[in-house]
């Protein structure tokens, strides 16, 4: 089993440099969090760099509407935002009074 983990420090090539890009958005509380690390190595392989930077993007936006306090790691997961939190949508429908 261990044969198929691929540690991120070890692996080389065109996936690194793009990892260090990916790496710069995410919040200085979050930058030693390896597991996150880890998971976005993973979502860099599979989705590519445009997709997992509007991903994260999106995902640090609604963490930070959400005022979520945790790790960026368990809110990407889903274990956070305990009460499900959902940001509104930046456009909602008038009140019916005005």
């Amino acid at each position: 089993m261990n044969d198929k983990v691929i540690s991120i420090e070890s692996a080389d090539g065109p996936h690194q440099l793009v990892l260090k890009r990916i790496w710069r958005m995410v919040p200085d509380r979050d930058k030693d969090d390896l597991e996150l690390k880890r998971l976005l190595a993973f979502r860099v392989r599979v989705d590519g760099e445009a997709v997992t930077s509007e991903y994260l993007m999106r995902k640090i936006r609604d963490m930070i509407q959400c005022a979520y306090k945790g790790r960026l790691f368990d809110f990407l997961k889903g274990g956070g935002g305990s009460g499900g939190c959902h940001p509104q949508s930046p456009f909602t429908d008038p009140p019916e009074i005005a």
